[in-house]
């Protein structure tokens, strides 16, 4: 594959750093180009691409940080569910669950799931932030994933101490009596214990910034989200996107119920013009 000239590589940088995209997934999406993540942000500082470097969301370090949330107040939900209980439990597989809130003028708030290993994000949208909205969630994958595809899917979960989570036997039990799920919780103030949800949540609110108003969004337009997030490389995953790699894990029919799709390449927008382009 022949190099690309100077002007070639500015054509195909510029538009794709505007819409968000990082310099790794350009760089894989790309090989033509023949640059290096490194040299491409080294190239960027040096104002040769017409994209400039403030353009980039660069990746940031997670940092615990006090948790406003109102917390769950009756310790005893908290027997044989604590992080040390998970730690020795030791799973596979499981998925960290959190919620996204909307500006104060609204009281809809995003459920967020996270899976580590295939790095997969699912958010749903719900009217209030209670025990009960993130419970009707749950009964409502459950119909739509059947008993047993749900069990597979969020077989152990790991979430903070949020009031919204204060109901665990409600989620754990499944519509026929049947245990579908285990709740974990972080410990107090330790929200990076459950770190890959809040950097997903970083992603996310390159589309969504703080501030936001939740008021005007669809379930669609949660999903047009996802799908976008999971539709980018990641060097932990060799190269693939999270959506392939949940394709390789779960069955495609699985995905489809969870409305999941691929994005191409080069259509990968995370900025606000995500949701207001597709209006």
């Amino acid at each position: 594959m022949t190099k690309q000239e100077p002007h070639q590589k500015v054509k195909i940088i510029t538009p794709l750093i505007e819409q968000g995209q990082p310099p790794y997934q350009i760089a894989i999406n790309h090989p033509e180009l023949d640059l290096s993540v490194r040299t491409m942000y080294t190239y960027l500082d040096k104002g040769l691409f017409t994209a400039r470097n403030i353009d980039l969301k660069r990746k940031s370090k997670f940092k615990p940080h006090k948790c406003h949330k109102t917390q769950i107040t009756d310790r005893s939900v908290f027997t044989n569910r604590t992080y040390a209980g998970f730690q020795l439990l030791a799973p596979d597989a499981y998925v960290e669950m959190d919620t996204v809130h909307s500006s104060r003028e609204s009281k809809k708030t995003l459920l967020t799931f996270f899976f580590p290993k295939e790095k997969l994000f699912l958010a749903f949208l719900m009217n209030r932030c209670t025990k009960g909205a993130v419970r009707f969630v749950f009964n409502h994958l459950e119909k739509r994933l059947g008993t047993y595809d749900f069990l597979s899917l969020f077989d152990n979960l790991l979430t903070d101490r949020g009031s919204e989570f204060g109901d665990p036997e409600a989620l754990e039990t499944g519509m026929d009596g049947i245990q579908r799920t285990s709740i974990y919780y972080c410990d107090p103030m330790k929200s990076g214990q459950k770190g890959g949800v809040e950097q997903a949540h970083t992603m996310l609110r390159m589309v969504l910034p703080k501030g936001t108003s939740f008021d005007f969004l669809t379930q669609w337009d949660v999903n047009l989200i996802v799908n976008h997030i999971n539709s980018i490389p990641r060097k932990s995953l060799d190269g693939r996107t999270p959506y392939d790699a949940a394709l390789e894990s779960f069955s495609e029919n699985i995905l489809k119920t969870l409305q999941l799709r691929r994005i191409s390449p080069d259509e990968v927008n995370l900025t606000p013009k995500l949701i207001r382009y597709n209006r």
